[in-house]
């Protein structure tokens, strides 16, 4: 995944979570990208034992990239990226909701995954 805004550009790995409905919840490292920039808005995420998680919410564009190449092989747009409000709520690894998997085709044969 690559997502950029005037600041920086975020480039890594997310992990997938088919039961988180956003676009991106954000890791320590593209919580401090995004430091100093201003929110788009704010939103309450809630977790199994429902507890709430206040996140700001930014809009960066967003690419899907090979890991080996770095080559941007599919524009995202601009998608939401939820950064919690507490430190202590942030992620190890940045991570892809379903608002990005409902807007890709994807072809698993067991053992690559192809973005068509």
């Amino acid at each position: 995944m690559e997502l950029q805004n005037s600041s920086g550009r975020f480039r890594g790995p997310c992990l997938v979570d088919t039961g988180f409905d956003g676009s991106i919840y954000a890791n320590e490292e593209l919580a401090l990208l995004l430091e100093g920039s201003s929110p788009i808005r704010t939103d309450h995420l809630y977790t199994v034992g429902e507890r709430e998680i206040e996140c700001e919410v930014f809009g960066l564009n967003a690419h899907l990239i090979t890991p080996e190449t770095v080559r941007r092989v599919m524009d995202l747009g601009e998608i939401d990226i939820l950064v919690p409000t507490r430190a202590h709520d942030l992620s190890r690894e940045a991570i892809v909701g379903r608002r990005i998997l409902n807007a890709l085709v994807l072809k698993l044969d067991g053992k690559t995954l192809e973005v068509l």
